[in-house]
């Protein structure tokens, strides 16, 4: 109990000295319109040098108030299928402000690509770094490997694995490292085709198709896959290929062959295609690397900055502790040996006292 205690106080004055320019945190509920998203979140925007203060430890449940609330795994509400707009509706311009929403967040947080669910918002709308709006989008590729689920009596699955297997014999498949903001501490690498055809419905209400290539292309994917209640954790080859967003930036401090050779290669926004061609988009406005997590942007930052005090405080008590602990051995084994040293000589003497009696006994007159 007094080492908690310690721990305790410790900790705080850590953090005391840590924060005491800073201000103090407004614990609030961050909504959406919709209801409140109970998650831990940073005031602190990237031209905002205010801080929180933490003059008191991390207390679990407490909320810190964010400008754009993103959705974070394992919410339900990822795993599911998105409702479609009403096309009279976007063209009476019903859902302005809420497209705005997720292109702000989205900018916010400097991703190449954010769909509507991440903020809360559960309907079928995506939109890319360029500012482009998919609204109702459509995989015209995907309607081609539902075709071919039906023809052979197959699952969805198992035919866009045979159409992926298809697509890779002909080189039209490659791989990229994928951020994204549900997962917003993770990078994924992941194969997908090179482009895709999409039909959607414009922020303003009338339809296009279009053909993606690059980051656009891959990006787009993503979300669509979001929009289907689709994770990654179904794309990636294995967990080794995915790696937190904070190490990416040093990349250049890998090993070779980690998390192999291809992903070592492969630079953010840049496609690999097997076996040796590697293609770097420019995206611009998605400067991701850039928006550390130092900065207070991402939610829980907060947290694990104070939660990074705490521990750092607690294995210092730790260390003072063992430190102690050692001496306090140290001194004992050498009070012990005094002690036998000490013995051995009254032994010695008493023995030598004990001879010199008899000696004394033996040449006493009769």
């Amino acid at each position: 109990m007094r080492i908690h205690h310690a721990f305790f106080r410790q900790s705080c004055r850590i953090m005391r000295g840590i924060d005491s320019a800073r201000s103090t945190p407004t614990f609030v509920n961050g909504t959406d319109g919709m209801g409140t998203i109970h998650m831990l979140f940073s005031k602190r925007t990237h031209s905002n040098t205010t801080h929180s203060n933490a003059d008191s430890a991390y207390m679990p449940g407490s909320n810190l108030h964010v400008e754009h609330p993103i959705v974070q795994l394992p919410a339900r509400s990822l795993w599911c299928k998105q409702y479609p707009l009403d096309i009279s509706l976007v063209r009476r311009g019903e859902f302005n402000d809420m497209i705005g929403r997720v292109r702000a967040a989205r900018h916010y947080y400097q991703y190449p690509s954010l769909c509507a669910p991440k903020i809360g918002w559960n309907v079928q709308m995506f939109t890319l770094f360029d500012g482009t709006v998919f609204i109702n989008p459509i995989n015209l590729d995907a309607l081609e490997v539902e075709e071919i689920a039906k023809q052979k009596s197959i699952t969805f699955v198992e035919a866009e694995a045979l159409w992926m297997e298809k697509k890779r014999r002909e080189g039209k498949t490659c791989f990229a490292w994928e951020p994204c903001a549900s997962c917003c501490f993770l990078l994924h690498f992941i194969e997908r085709p090179s482009t895709v055809r999409v039909r959607a419905i414009a922020e303003d209400g009338n339809p296009f198709e279009v053909t993606l290539d690059k980051m656009r292309a891959r990006m787009a994917l993503h979300e669509l896959d979001h929009l289907n209640g689709i994770l990654f954790t179904r794309r990636i080859p294995d967990t080794s290929h995915v790696v937190p967003l904070e190490g990416f930036s040093t990349m250049s401090e890998w090993p070779d062959d980690y998390p192999s050779l291809e992903a070592r290669s492969t630079f953010l926004y840049t496609t690999f295609t097997p076996p040796y061609t590697f293609i770097t988009d420019s995206v611009e406005d998605a400067q991701l690397l850039d928006r550390k997590f130092e900065d207070g942007i991402y939610p829980g930052c907060e947290h694990d900055r104070r939660m990074r005090i705490e521990s750092a405080a607690f294995e210092e008590l730790q260390r003072a502790q063992w430190r102690m602990e050692k001496t306090r051995e140290e001194n004992s084994e050498e009070y012990d040996g005094v002690e036998g040293e000490v013995d051995e000589e009254d032994q010695e003497h008493c023995e030598e006292t004990a001879a010199g009696g008899v000696a004394v006994k033996d040449n006493a007159p009769q």
